[in-house]
């Protein structure tokens, strides 16, 4: 029999698993819920505290910035981050005046030592339709608003855009100020033309029948578009400081080596050839010696005519005798139509070209054999015809048929350079067609105001001395196409008015100033067919017509409602060096400053109207009166 023992208890052995497990629980039991809760919002707080400082550091900069300009805002390279617009509007306005006041200063260091000029905003005439500006500031608010608006765009996205961007990359500005580039090198050319040496190329020269070669010798010049980019930029930030430009080497294109080896033709030539001009009866003769110094180098490195030369020697001598410009055809509306009055002409022109083939002819096959040079080589000079741009023809083409504009402006009391430029404008529009939906441009059509285009300059002040630029009548003809385009009910594009009111623009308010680029004078011919513009000068009135059809609209142009006078001021005396002493020179009368307004109405065919108002504003002008300074004799 097996032995009974009595019955033990064993205590359970637990895993270690478990006994964490245990422990764990022990532990959750042994911490009080208000600790708990505590821990989990440190631990939330932890996780939110880098958006709340973002959200804090937004809203304190958002009110520090809330009325001022962000910081990597740059006007040009003047920050202007941090200041109200009041501020930033104060220091500009200060520069702005500085810059109408004083214009820029520009120094150039020439051989003869430096020269300082003065570019000021605009020079007066001594009428005051002939004034020239060489830049303007009229706009440069409304890039300081632009500036000041990056950054608060009132949509939330594209705030933070503009906002962020900031900080990598900063946000430049700049002024939006206009030079007349034309102007401007009008300006220096006349200041710098006593200062800057210009190169002369080696050139065949005749001295008491003496043919020698006269050496080459470099000039001086000065790079006009860097200049003109560099005072851009000035502008563009109102900078007024004074910038020195230097000079460059201005090398002849033809030397004296280049010379040489024709220096024995070129004697036998003076000795033995004389040219004889010829056109219907009329005779030009020049002797040999004077024919040398026409003779240049070609492109080839071959002896040859200097084209410039004949070419003002035809302008000042043949051509009054001989040029016949083309006529277009003039056209009226008697009883309700369209009618020819006066047929266009041809016109003839002197052949130049065929002019300088024959004495290439010459020269050339002199140059092979000296035996062949005649004493006395008959030129007959030829024309070509050039017909007429605009005929009868053209107006049926274009079913052409009404009038639906006309208009003229007189200039009765101009200079006689102001009526030639004039004269000159007007030609140069004369029989334009406006296709259905273009816009004219005037300074387009015009083109180049150059002296090779026929055009003068006139006298204008500048710094109190009187000095020659280009201006004065293409305005005319800017004015006269401005009341023709009113008159058809013409949609105007651009229009500038002049600075004074002038007094061959009276009413003041219907006048318009050009100056190539802009300001310009344009229109579009919406009237669905084609337009023919007509201009003609007679008895000192500029008289412009359009052709075209009617389309049923009506015009309604009302008078200048004239307001704001501001008085002229006293008469300013200046002297000058072109009037005797003793005489005196006065403009004419003084005009007040003020404001005009036009309203301009057009009713159109299906019932629709348009109007618009032309608002002008004109500054006073004083009485300029010229002393005479100069002796006489």
């Amino acid at each position: 029999m097996f032995k009974h023992f009595p019955h033990k208890h064993f205590k359970k052995k637990h895993h270690p698993k478990d006994v964490n497990k245990i422990q764990i629980e022990k532990t959750k039991e042994s911490i009080p819920p208000f600790v708990a809760f505590g821990l989990s919002f440190l631990g939330l707080l932890f996780l939110l505290l880098p958006l709340l400082i973002g959200i804090w550091a937004f809203i304190a900069f958002e009110t520090k910035y809330n009325d001022r300009f962000y910081p990597g805002v740059f006007i040009g390279s003047e920050s202007i981050g941090g200041q109200t617009y009041d501020e930033a509007l104060g220091h500009f306005k200060e520069k702005a005046e500085e810059l109408q006041k004083n214009g820029l200063n520009v120094s150039f260091e020439t051989s003869k030592g430096i020269q300082n000029i003065n570019i000021p905003i605009s020079t007066t005439g001594l009428t005051s339709d002939n004034s020239v500006e060489y830049f303007t500031l009229d706009e440069w608010e409304n890039d300081l608003k632009e500036a000041y608006a990056w950054g608060h765009e009132k949509n939330i996205f594209r705030r933070l855009k503009e906002q962020f961007s900031l900080l990598f990359v900063r946000k430049n500005f700049k002024f939006s100020i206009s030079i007349q580039n034309e102007a401007v090198n009008s300006l220096l050319e006349n200041d710098l033309s006593g200062f800057l040496k210009k190169n002369l190329p080696a050139r065949f020269s005749s001295t008491e029948n003496k043919i020698s070669i006269l050496k080459e010798e470099t000039g001086e010049t000065i790079d006009k578009e860097e200049i003109l980019n560099i005072l851009e930029k000035k502008l563009n930030q109102f900078d007024t400081s004074s910038t020195v430009f230097k000079t460059e080497i201005d090398i002849p294109t033809i030397t004296q080596e280049d010379l040489s080896p024709f220096l024995v033709f070129a004697e036998n030539f003076s000795q033995k050839t004389n040219f004889v001009f010829q056109y219907k009866g009329h005779e030009w003769k020049i002797a040999g010696p004077k024919l040398v110094t026409w003779l240049t180098i070609n492109k080839e490195g071959k002896i040859d005519i200097d084209n410039t030369k004949l070419n003002d020697y035809f302008s000042t001598t043949v051509t009054k005798f001989i040029n016949n410009p083309p006529q277009n055809s003039r056209f009226e509306i008697q009883n309700g139509k369209l009618i020819e009055i006066a047929p266009g002409k041809p016109g003839n022109i002197i052949d130049i070209e065929n002019i300088v083939q024959k004495i290439e002819k010459i020269i050339h096959e002199s140059e092979m054999n000296l035996d062949t040079l005649n004493n006395i080589q008959y030129l007959p000079i030829e024309t070509i015809q050039v017909e007429p741009k605009i005929t009868k023809e053209t107006i049926s083409k274009y079913q052409i048929r009404d009038l639906v504009g006309e208009i003229r402006t007189s200039f009765n009391g101009s200079s006689k350079d102001r009526e030639h430029n004039i004269k000159i404008g007007v030609a140069a529009i004369n029989g334009i067609l406006i296709a259905p939906g273009a816009e004219f441009s005037t300074v387009s059509s015009i083109g180049s105001v150059t002296r090779k285009k026929g055009y003068v300059k006139e006298t204008v002040i500048k710094e109190n001395k009187t000095t020659k630029e280009f201006g004065g009548g293409l305005c005319q003809v800017a004015t006269t196409l401005f009341r023709l385009a009113l008159n058809a009910g013409l949609s105007i594009t651009e229009r500038m008015n002049h600075r004074f009111v002038i007094g061959y623009y009276n009413p003041p308010g219907l006048d318009a100033t050009i100056y190539g680029p802009h300001p310009d004078l344009s229109f579009v011919n919406d009237t669905g067919g084609f337009l023919l513009l007509q201009a003609r000068v007679e008895n000192k009135q500029v008289i412009m017509e359009l052709y075209g059809q009617k389309d049923g609209r009506s015009v309604e142009i009302s008078k200048p409602y004239i307001h704001d006078k501001i008085p002229a001021p006293k008469t300013k005396y200046i002297q000058s060096k072109d009037i005797p002493v003793g005489k005196t020179q006065c403009t004419e009368t003084p005009h007040d400053g003020v404001t005009t307004e036009v309203l301009y109405s057009v009713k159109y065919q299906d019932g629709t109207t348009k109007k618009r108002i032309f608002k002008s504003i004109y500054q006073p002008w004083q009485k300029v009166c010229l002393v005479g300074t100069a002796l006489t004799r």
